[in-house]
């Protein structure tokens, strides 16, 4: 499938979601060359592209690459994110307290940064589409599900409900340290929050990432942070002793013996007219 636009000619190489209001498309733009990816909204409700027609005129916002008329459709097209979904790769019992508090600082920022209108920042807090970089940095996706989108979401709900998701986040650290977490227990059910700004003091000012920390936990967190290298060399290294393990039984196969082991015995025998072995 090709979608054209006066910028862009994109074509379709993963369908990622087909929905009632919507379908979300893997497009590479194929006009420049470059092998360029973008995440596809293709939004076939006219009652959806009314509102967010009116969500993207009233914002004024470039959160989207492009938009544009396709057949019957309107499509909405923004940067593509390479999933690496958080729930999945956020393994709090392998980090310490300091890197789940910097992750959920990092995920209010970039909330804070995205440029979204409300109510679309609003879906992709909701139906979880975020995405944990391996510098512990969030980035947004767009994989969006259009259906329940609400024209008059506010900045208070997107920051209740990212609330709720650090209050998730932090849950698996319910430590004495863990101040933030008893923080959101206690503000959550009083919907106290009424804008990113808010939240975010209140995660800093409870971080612990100030306190020393300790050896163990320093040590902790870079083999966390390294375990793909230290993977690699495991691997290589692997390689390199199945390739001589490999050497050595040809060796012995055609010569009898392993050649490169002479050097440990009878090494040296003669010295020029002198023979070492009388």
């Amino acid at each position: 499938m090709i979608y054209q636009s006066e910028h862009m000619t994109l074509n379709s190489v993963m369908d990622v979601f087909r929905g009632k209001v919507n379908d979300v498309v893997i497009c590479e733009n194929i006009k420049d060359g470059r092998s360029s990816y973008y995440t596809v909204l293709v939004v076939k409700d006219h009652v959806i592209v009314k509102k967010l027609v009116r969500i993207l005129k009233e914002q004024e916002t470039d959160c989207c690459v492009d938009m544009f008329n396709w057949e019957n459709n309107f499509c909405l097209v923004f940067d593509y994110v390479k999933e690496r979904k958080l729930y999945d790769f956020y393994m709090a019992g392998g980090l310490s307290l300091e890197n789940c508090e910097e992750i959920c600082i990092n995920l209010i920022i970039q909330c804070m940064i995205s440029g979204l209108p409300y109510p679309l920042l609003y879906l992709v807090l909701e139906q979880r589409q975020l995405h944990l970089l391996k510098d512990n940095s969030v980035a947004l996706g767009y994989a969006l599900d259009l259906e329940k989108l609400d024209e008059n979401c506010t900045q208070d709900q997107c920051t209740m409900q990212c609330a709720i998701i650090l209050r998730e986040l932090l849950k698996q650290k319910t430590t004495k340290k863990n101040v933030g977490y008893k923080l959101l227990l206690k503000k959550i059910p009083k919907q106290s929050y009424r804008s990113f700004r808010e939240l975010y003091k209140d995660i800093q000012l409870c971080a612990s990432s100030f306190q020393k920390r300790s050896i163990r936990q320093k040590i902790g967190d870079f083999s966390y942070r390294n375990q793909s290298t230290f993977f690699k060399i495991i691997l290589i290294v692997s390689l390199i002793l199945m390739v001589l393990a490999v050497i050595m039984l040809i060796s012995d196969a055609v010569w009898g013996e392993l050649p490169f082991l002479r050097i440990f015995y009878n090494n040296f025998t003669q010295i020029g007219t002198e023979s070492l072995l009388k």
